[in-house]
């Protein structure tokens, strides 16, 4: 589908339940301001859930419409397939707990930014993931989160959000029996493993922020799958949620990755499979990637290469992509630190961690505004991130003497990695408000380093 393909029309789709109050008095007048600035005709609908959502689909909606739909990743689940066969674009507006899918795409968490960013952003043809059948967006589950799904208590993923499924995971982890399983990936040998977990993943989150790899992408055609062996303990599962935190499980040594195109998994008779938070099937499973089969209107952070010109002000930046990348990598950076200042038991570390949290923070959104004439509308940080990554350091500190050694380690390690990003990018070829951010960003991650290496010596 292209943009020549729309019609003009935008049916803004949103759950009563999880719309804002004043909302609903209002009829959502801010976010429907959005798409009529941006000159399309839109029509508002409140709906009483995702059933209610697809009857409007199929009886109000022609093709070439947009659908922008208002809930979390359950209710994009519900109605991929009716999208689909409409012939419909999405633009989904992240009201759930968790919007795994609204961080793969990089859309903001605030509501109106969110939708700002799509309707000026790209058509792009997205792949589907499918289990027996059944299609799923994010990612599928089997063992410890399909299990932690049953867990989890209503009452505190309304009051805790996102770290709710952590608590209930944790629980899981320690009293599941792992699961023998056969894995056969594309025309592979099958492999028996004894699992605690396997997460086959299309979109680059699930769980609440979790990104098992950096170069998965709902584009790529392929499915990323992840297993985690029987053997790995308490300890060793903090490090493997460490790394799926950061998207470096591909290089774990407690886990193992495949990517194909299909992927059977045996054993273990009835087991629930969790897909995009939901039970939709039971092994013995069969999983299969549909390619670019959804259409959905991307924001230009999400999309490689800005094909339409005609969304900017002036002509696109120098390594538009390298710094929008840095810019994410500095908020991220920015929450490990406010995860830390918390548990750290040093006093240096804490005082390292609570004033450098603050400057990166400020030299994001120095950033974020050198970059906005430029079309290039950067992701906000979701809140859940920080309390998943919170509670991971809080049980480091109970569990661990030398936490400290090991919080300040892995700062040394992002760091590091921060400083190689923005040496990468040619300062000198910038305009004047990006170039002065990028020179702040160096100084004061060259200035970090040094004082995280003189913590280090003296812990």
């Amino acid at each position: 589908m292209k943009s020549s393909d729309l019609t003009g029309k935008v049916h803004l789709l949103l759950s009563k339940a999880k719309l804002p109050e004043d909302w609903r008095e209002n009829g959502a007048q801010p976010l429907r301001d959005v798409f009529d600035d941006a000159g399309y005709q839109t029509e508002l609908t409140l709906c009483d859930g995702p059933e209610a959502i697809n009857k409007q689909i199929n009886f109000s909606c022609q093709p070439g419409d947009i659908v922008a739909v208002g809930g979390g990743d359950g209710t994009i689940n519900a109605v991929l397939d009716t999208i689909i066969a409409n012939k419909v674009v999405l633009i989904p507006v992240p009201l759930g707990t968790a919007n795994d899918f609204a961080r793969t795409l990089t859309l903001p968490d605030d509501l109106i930014d969110a939708a700002r960013a799509s309707i000026h952003g790209q058509i792009r043809m997205l792949d589907i993931g499918s289990v027996n059948n059944k299609s799923f967006v994010n990612a599928a589950s089997i063992g410890v989160p399909a299990d932690a799904r049953k867990r989890i208590n209503p009452d505190l993923k309304r009051t805790l959000g996102a770290i709710s499924y952590a608590v209930a995971n944790w629980q899981s982890w320690h009293e599941m029996e792992p699961l023998d399983l056969t894995i056969t990936c594309g025309d592979e040998a099958p492999q028996n493993m004894k699992l605690r977990q396997i997460t086959i993943t299309n979109g680059r989150y699930f769980g609440g922020g979790l990104r098992p790899s950096e170069t998965k992408s709902p584009e790529d055609g392929y499915l990323h799958m992840f297993a985690i062996r029987d053997s790995v303990d308490t300890l060793s599962g903090l490090d493997v949620a460490a790394e799926l935190l950061f998207g470096s499980v591909d290089d774990s040594s407690y886990a193992t990755t495949m990517q194909c195109a299909t992927i059977k998994v045996e054993g273990a008779n009835g087991a629930p499979v969790l897909a995009d938070g939901e039970i939709i099937a039971e092994l013995p499973a069969s999983f299969a990637i549909r390619a670019s089969v959804l259409p959905v209107f991307a924001p230009n952070s999400f999309v490689d290469q800005i094909e339409d010109t005609t969304a900017l002000e002036n002509e696109s930046l120098p390594q538009q992509n390298e710094i929008n990348d840095v810019m994410r990598d500095t908020v991220d950076f920015a929450l490990r630190l406010e995860a830390i200042y918390p548990v750290a038991q040093n006093s240096d570390l804490k005082a390292l961690c609570h004033d450098s949290a603050g400057k990166f923070r400020d030299i994001a959104r120095q950033l974020e505004l050198g970059l906005r004439p430029y079309g290039i509308n950067p992701a906000s940080p979701d809140p859940d991130l920080q309390n998943l990554e919170e509670l991971r350091d809080k049980v480091m500190g109970w569990l661990l003497g030398n936490a400290d050694s090991r919080l300040s380690n892995g700062l040394k390690a992002r760091a590091e990695l921060l400083m190689r990003e923005t040496a990468a990018i040619s300062i000198a070829d910038q305009p004047t408000d990006v170039a002065k951010a990028l020179d702040t960003l160096a100084s004061e991650v060259d200035s970090f380093t040094g004082n995280l290496g003189d913590i280090i010596k003296s812990l």
